[in-house]
């Protein structure tokens, strides 16, 4: 039975896969002096996505085996299609303007569209947003993308 509940856990496993073993042939950068290399954070971010997957996969299983699923999900629904877009107009942003508007628009617009009307969700989302920017800076000493405009 081929839906969404296995079908995209299951290329995810095999495209972080892939990314893992690519992201094992990164070079250390000689002109950083950070605590972590270049494959530190891509290398957390594909194990995380492989864990999640399994356990997406385990979940459905258990799902399968509790109750006989006669209606089908369809392959793609109307969230999904928002993910995808969402995702590549963030990344489209965050190319032209950098993280931090990237990020301070994205998060803004998501809690917009889902109609968030607590104002502290939107204290959360700047504060994390300035959070991640001040760690990666100043802690770790990586450069976030700034963007070919600002």
């Amino acid at each position: 039975m081929l839906n969404r509940n296995f079908l995209f856990p299951s290329l995810i496993i095999l495209l972080s896969a892939a990314a893992l073993f690519i992201i094992s042939q990164f070079d250390k950068p000689m002109f950083q002096d950070a605590s972590v290399d270049a494959r530190f954070f891509p290398m957390v971010v594909v194990i995380a996505q492989i864990v999640i997957c399994c356990v997406l996969l385990v979940q459905h299983k258990i799902k399968m085996n509790k109750q006989a699923l006669d209606v089908e999900d369809s392959l793609f629904s109307k969230l999904s299609v928002f993910g995808v877009i969402f995702l590549i107009g963030y990344a489209l942003l965050i190319h032209f303007i950098g993280y931090l508007f990237a990020s301070l628009i994205a998060f803004i617009f998501y809690l917009i569209y889902f109609n968030v009307k607590k104002p502290l969700y939107y204290v959360v989302a700047a504060v994390f947003v300035f959070s991640v920017y001040y760690l990666f800076g100043e802690v770790f000493l990586i450069a976030l993308p700034e963007g070919i405009i600002f």
